[in-house]
């Protein structure tokens, strides 16, 4: 599992964080790990100048990256490409290369050892086809493992999802694994068989039981134009707050019209 592992790299220290997530999965899973870094396209300038501008830009772009990758010491492809929108570049990517799961950092603002979901966080959520992971911040300098892997779950199917997820996870690496219930659901068609039961009411218990995890796996279900994230009313306040990486699986395809890359996109990543 895991494969290929896609990852959002923007020369702050939520890049970092994000590629040192991006290479604890590398070495328990072998993961194949392309870094992504989306540029700002300089639209002022003259059109003589402009194939010239664009190549400086694009030269600076890499050559970041490229450092950001060696800083890191993971093993990745590493990719700039230009476009306004980091998230949409990770999508593009990702579904070039059939990504098994995207990576992205934590806001800089954020405390220390915490997952702070910025707004490419939660962009690159929206419209992911494979799981997403948010890294939290500090990750860089940390000493990550994948010993305890949690799930917090409603009894839906999207949750049953994250468990099955997690539960290869544990196989794959040997972890153990933790179930948390955040809001009691009966009804629910398959039967779970968890190693651990406990039960959770509020987010306070949720942002507790991250603490002692080395990842905490949910799911998410489409709504509208973008995706819940299905663990009750503790929801908006996980990606704010969690104390480990938080994976979030996607329940099923969004079912929007898929971002088609520009031609100079499609050149960039031809590269």
């Amino acid at each position: 599992m895991f494969a290929t592992v896609v990852v959002g790299v923007d020369g702050r220290s939520g890049g970092r964080d994000a590629l040192a997530l991006a290479a604890l999965l590398q070495r328990k899973f072998c993961s194949k790990v392309t870094a992504v870094h989306a540029y700002p396209r300089e639209f002022f300038v003259t059109r003589d100048a402009d194939s010239d501008v664009d190549a400086l830009m694009h030269a600076h772009a890499q050559d970041g990256l490229d450092d950001e990758v060696e800083t890191v010491a993971v093993d990745a492809t590493a990719i700039a490409v230009p476009d306004w929108s980091p998230a949409r570049a990770l999508h593009l990517v990702a579904e070039r290369e059939n990504a098994d799961l995207i990576v992205v950092g934590s806001d800089h603002h954020g405390p220390l050892g915490r997952v702070v979901a910025g707004d490419v966080a939660h962009a690159t959520l929206t419209r992911a086809q494979c799981p997403v992971a948010v890294a939290p911040s500090g990750m860089a300098v940390a000493q990550p493992t994948l010993s305890k892997i949690g799930v917090g779950l409603d009894g839906s199917d999207e949750s049953q999802a994250a468990v099955e997820l997690a539960h290869q996870m544990a196989e794959s690496v040997g972890s153990s694994i933790e179930l948390r219930w955040v809001l009691p659901y009966l009804g629910s068609g398959r039967p779970l068989t968890p190693r651990h039961w406990e039960l959770s009411e509020n987010a306070k218990e949720l942002e507790d039981f991250s603490e002692r995890l080395d990842v905490l796996v949910v799911g998410s279900r489409h709504v509208g134009s973008g995706h819940r994230i299905l663990v009750g009313a503790a929801s908006p306040k996980l990606l704010r707050s969690a104390h480990c990486p938080v994976l979030v699986v996607p329940g099923g395809v969004t079912g929007e019209r898929p971002v088609e890359p520009s031609a100079r996109q499609t050149a960039e990543l031809a590269r």
